[in-house]
């Protein structure tokens, strides 16, 4: 009688990358609780370290305020480092910021002319 309904992904737990479909660990950023993907194995070279606190995965990065280790964490690597689409979409987007940057010139597109320059 009705569709069945589509499967939502889990706020964080393991799942699959959406651009790749590889296996990733999603975590919520304790800086301003957004999900991010990060690669499931530890990783001693990783920026993230990823903790569990009620059934809930959280990951923040490593930085000068607190460069070290906490209790219960495991250092781990974003996944976007390690994921081949996103990969070459950064490379489009640094493409066309390139071209961008050579073709513009001096003139003042998208402003509304003022009324002596109609």
């Amino acid at each position: 009688m009705y569709d069945s309904p589509t499967p939502r992904q889990t706020t964080t737990g393991y799942g699959t990358c959406p651009d790749c479909s590889r296996r990733v660990l999603w975590c919520l950023t304790t800086a301003n609780r957004r999900r991010i993907a990060i690669d499931p194995p530890e990783d001693p070279g990783g920026n993230q370290a990823v903790s569990v606190k009620d059934s809930t995965y959280w990951a923040r990065q490593l930085s000068t305020a607190r460069p070290a280790l906490e209790d219960r964490e495991v250092l781990r690597r974003p996944h976007i480092s390690s994921c081949p689409v996103a990969r070459a979409a950064a490379a489009a987007a640094r493409a066309r910021a390139a071209a961008r940057r050579r073709t513009t010139s001096r003139t003042t597109t998208g402003v509304r002319p003022v009324r002596w320059q109609r």
